[in-house]
């Protein structure tokens, strides 16, 4: 029975199948026409199958003998499976033999051009690492080259002078020794405390307290005597507080201020070597009396107290404002040395 429905109402299958029935339904007129004019179909022009609806296979009629060979028809056989015409087209193509798998040498080749991709890449990255290295070496050396340049530059600016290396008291506090004491209780020997210094200055210090020291000129505004009735002291100034200076008397200062004046006047003396002139410093209290003379005049100070301090403690050497003030150092304890006494005083008005 023949299929009615609308086409939009048909699968592609179906439409797929009518179509195929419909080619087929022409082949076979188109061979039924080329039967009357008595043309062959060949074994090329087989017609496909088509749902399991085959043609029946025409049977040549035998030929009589008595007819002529000029009229005799040939027989035509038919495939048991027909095919469409594109069937034609693609069997007619030559198809290419595939085989198995790759051929060892090309696998080893393949193989050869991963390594030199993956060796391409490493050496690409090594090449950018030690670009990047050379350039910071080239960026350290120039920087280096500029701070050398620069420190010359500085250096040639830095005028030459003849002072010493080391301004000691600028590290530590004047007086600083040590004493050698016998069995009867007298020092037999004296010597400056390199301790006392900091050890990276103490190699350089040892030279400079060996060289030949010149005392300086003594200003006329300068302390030439010091009288401390309370502990007896009675004793010339010299100028300057090293240890040279410090073995003939009291020392004052360089730099420090001058009798009267504003600012800080510094004088020290030993206490158990050179006459121990300040032995009895730690003696002194508020109110008592320092006079200080010049070449000029003397002056009264009066003491405002005392404190123990490290002889690393150079602070107690600066001057304070505008006050003109007096400060007394010495070692402390009695022939232990390891700490300094400073007593302040402030000019009587």
């Amino acid at each position: 029975m023949r299929d009615k429905r609308p086409v939009d109402e048909l699968s592609i299958e179906e439409l797929e199948r009518i179509l195929a029935i419909r080619k087929r339904e022409a082949r076979l007129s188109r061979i039924k026409r080329y039967e009357g004019t008595g043309r062959v179909v060949g074994p090329g022009e087989n017609i496909p199958e088509i749902a399991a609806v085959k043609p029946e296979p025409k049977k040549a009629e035998p030929l009589e003998a008595s007819q002529p060979a000029s009229q005799r028809v040939p027989q035509v056989y038919y495939e048991d499976d027909p095919r469409f015409e594109d069937d034609f087209d693609f069997e007619s193509k030559p198809k290419t033999p595939t085989t198995g798998g790759k051929s060892p040498l090309v696998k080893v080749w393949n193989r050869l051009l991963v390594v030199v991709e993956i060796a391409a890449v490493f050496g690409l990255i090594a090449l950018i690492v030690s670009l990047l290295q050379s350039l910071q070496a080239v960026s350290q050396a120039s920087a280096n080259i500029q701070a050398d340049y620069q420190a010359t530059a500085k250096a040639r600016l830095i005028s030459t002078t003849s002072t010493p290396v080391i301004v000691i008291s600028d590290l530590v506090l004047p007086l600083g020794h040590t004493v050698n004491v016998n069995d009867k209780g007298i020092v037999t020997n004296a010597s400056f405390n390199l301790d006392e210094v900091p050890a990276q200055f103490r190699d350089q210090y040892r030279t400079f307290i060996t060289q030949p020291v010149t005392l300086p000129t003594p200003s006329p505004e300068g302390p030439v005597s010091i009288e401390i009735q309370k502990i007896n002291v009675s004793s010339a100034v010299v100028s300057g507080d090293s240890w040279n200076a410090l073995q003939l008397g009291v020392g004052h200062h360089i730099g420090s201020a001058n009798p009267g004046e504003r600012g800080n006047m510094v004088l020290s003396a030993h206490n158990d070597v050179y006459n121990e002139i300040f032995k009895d410093l730690d003696k002194l209290e508020p109110g008592d009396t320092v006079k200080v003379t010049s070449t000029v005049k003397s002056y009264t100070y009066v003491v405002q107290g005392a404190q123990i301090v490290k002889p690393t403690d150079v602070w107690v050497m600066e001057a304070r404002g505008q006050d003109k003030m007096l400060t007394l150092i010495s070692c402390y304890p009695y022939r232990v040395d390891t700490k300094r006494i400073v007593v302040f005083a402030t000019l009587q008005s």
